[in-house]
């Protein structure tokens, strides 16, 4: 618990851009494929639904993969922040409002 606090603490002073904290995935199949997927987008970039769908194994299950995403319960860890809409910023458990403050983070 005291090194996940002190990487999040380091992430949000903009000093840690990876996790390297062990996570036991609890989820279905299809969850955990989309969550490895949204895991492995790079630090300050976006991906789209749609691209995580493909990703994930799962191109023709956009809408699933959003809801996905939103059952993701380590979202700055697995940092479902970084999904967008192709035209949009996309929805955030947290609130636009965070989306956008951790997309600015990360800039």
């Amino acid at each position: 618990m005291i090194m996940a606090k002190s990487q999040l603490d380091e992430y949000f002073q903009g000093r840690r851009i990876s996790f390297d904290i062990p996570l036991l995935f609890t989820g279905t199949d299809f969850q955990t494929d989309v969550w490895s997927a949204i895991s492995e987008i790079p630090y300050g970039s976006t991906q789209s639904y749609s691209e995580i769908a493909f990703r994930s194994r799962h191109p023709e299950a956009v809408r699933a993969v959003a809801n996905a995403i939103g059952a993701n319960r380590l979202s700055i860890i697995i940092p479902c922040h970084r999904v967008t809409g192709i035209n949009s910023i996309g929805g955030y458990a947290g609130g636009i409002s965070v989306k956008e403050s951790l997309l600015s983070i990360e800039r």
